[in-house]
């Protein structure tokens, strides 16, 4: 009798010490942003899972019985964040039918690789310990990286974490004797090249045809391996698509239901109809032009007690590519949490489209956010518009015909196509954007008819400039301040010191994060101007 109750009282000594242990390695659930990651209603944002690191997390409403995606970005190990790069992918899971939970880590470029999978660790640990307080099971996980994500997943489905039973490769690296730093040294290319072993999880590698950062004959080369080891692998090749999923066309989106099918066929729960979260401040899929069926996401702010500002997002992709959740994600939560509604909007892509087609898509959102203002809460005289890279262009060249916008923000925009086209090549912008097959002077009339450099006048709204200076679109801005300048028309320009191209490559460096505060300070400023 005694020995028995010594030994119960040992099984539970050892049994509280277990779960103290447990409750150590697991941090307790602090959803720090209930509204979300303005990308997908429903999300709990911001959750701590190490340190200062964190997730997004995103349930179904059935969600115990659905396998579960961690999804890793990329940005060349440099950049990047968890809701930058992935925002098509995030989209993508949730419509499939499927929880995803979205992971920042650490970014020290690739000689820090053992610092971003620890992360990652954690970040699939964390999600496990948390299954039930998530409404998810911890035993089905698939990782889905893009980029360099695509080859931290690699790296770490190696390793087999508990739960993990998948990975989905888009864009990976897989040899990497041609990235400097590796080749440089060899002890990290060993450490970082993704090996293979006997009987690997499933994988889907999915990849580039036209991939000139890795090759798309390594991502088959890696295929094979894992194949000829017993493992299971399958290879998607996006014909002619280059290295950043978040760059490939319209026409190349079929990738999006292989993914949705290898995940059905390797989870093994079918695909089905998902019930959308309950209504909220961000909705998604709102037609505004029927007649081209193009759609906008919009954010209204809650409980506000009058009308307030609003801003209609335009993203960039060189007029031919992305969508309202590709590039511009990272400006969504600072206009959202300073109180500002938000429309950010599709609109046709060239070689459908051309230049003029896009500027009257960006008419049409204006006219349909103006007619439904009451709708949604907002002064319909206090209407920004803000565009980055192509879309610079266009809301500058708006900015020059429509005098009833209260300000117009254009991130690293082209404001001068002359400055730009050397030739009338098929893939050129003279022909993409303005259907001109020959460089002559009639073309260069058409190009500064859709400059905003050339267009630029007195009464025009007023106009910030964003750009980082160690691209070579800041000439163009610097050209454009001038100009505005020039004619007395009220401008600023913020400069973000050596920042390359792009708001989401941007993610990830504290150094230059400083311009999400100043925009949306210039919004707020600009919108309480008497007459705005």
């Amino acid at each position: 009798m005694h020995r028995m109750m010594l030994r119960s009282c040992l099984a539970l000594a050892i049994g509280l010490l277990a779960s103290t242990a447990a409750a150590a390695d697991c941090p307790a659930l602090q959803v720090r942003h209930p509204q979300g990651n303005y990308i997908v209603p429903g999300v709990k944002g911001d959750i701590p899972y190490s340190g200062d690191l964190a997730l997004d997390a995103y349930v179904q409403r059935d969600g115990t019985s659905r396998p579960s995606v961690v999804v890793i970005h990329g940005g060349e190990w440099t950049s990047g964040s968890r809701t930058a790069h992935v925002g098509q992918l995030l989209e993508l899971v949730t419509g499939a039918g499927y929880n995803w939970f979205s992971v920042d880590y650490r970014l020290a470029g690739l000689a820090g690789i053992d610092a971003s999978l620890d992360d990652l660790r954690s970040a699939v640990a964390f999600i496990r310990c948390h299954a039930r307080d998530f409404g998810i099971d911890g035993r089905r996980l698939v990782l889905l990286g893009e980029d360099s994500g695509a080859h931290l997943a690699a790296l770490l489905a190696t390793e087999r974490p508990a739960g993990v039973v998948g990975a989905i490769l888009i864009g990976g690296y897989y040899d990497l004797s041609h990235v400097a730093a590796a080749a440089a040294d060899p002890a990290l290319l060993a450490r970082a090249t993704p090996q293979v072993r006997p009987a690997m999880m499933p994988i889907l590698v999915v990849h580039g045809g036209d991939d000139t950062e890795a090759p798309p004959e390594t991502a088959v080369g890696y295929c094979d391996l894992v194949s000829g080891a017993g493992g299971q692998c399958r290879y998607v090749e996006v014909r002619g698509a280059s290295h950043r999923s978040e760059n490939w066309y319209p026409s190349q989106w079929h990738y999006k239901q292989e993914i949705a099918a290898w995940l059905a066929a390797t989870s093994g729960v079918p695909l089905r109809a998902v019930r959308p979260p309950a209504a909220g401040p961000l909705r998604k899929n709102i037609l505004y032009n029927p007649s081209t069926g193009l759609r906008l996401d919009a954010f209204a702010p809650p409980k506000a007690a009058a009308p307030v500002p609003a801003v209609i997002v335009v993203h960039g992709g060189g007029w031919e590519a992305g969508d309202k959740v590709t590039y511009v994600t990272p400006i969504f939560a600072p206009l959202a949490t300073a109180g500002l509604a938000w429309f950010s909007i599709d609109y046709r892509l060239t070689p459908a489209a051309t230049n003029a087609d896009q500027l009257e898509d960006l008419r049409r959102a204006i006219a349909f956010v103006r007619a439904q203002h009451a709708r949604y809460n907002i002064d319909p005289a206090r209407i920004f518009l803000l565009g980055e890279s192509a879309s610079g262009q266009m809301v500058a060249q708006i900015a020059a015909e429509d005098s009833g916008l209260a300000g117009v923000v254009s991130f690293y925009g082209i404001y001068d196509f002359e400055a730009m086209v050397t030739d009338a090549s098929p893939r050129s912008l003279l022909a993409r954007l303005f259907r001109r097959t020959v460089l002559d002077d009639a073309a260069r009339a058409v190009m500064r008819r859709y400059s905003p450099l050339h267009q630029a006048h007195v009464g025009m709204p007023p106009l910030l400039l964003v750009n980082g200076t160690g691209e070579r679109l800041w000439a163009q801005a610097q050209a454009y301040a001038a100009r505005l300048q020039e004619l007395g028309i009220n401008h600023e320009v913020i400069a973000i010191d050596g920042a390359p191209h792009g708001m989401e490559n941007w993610e990830g460096h504290p150094e230059w994060m400083l311009y999400k505060e100043r925009v949306t300070d210039w919004i707020l400023r600009v919108a309480r101007r008497p007459g705005v």
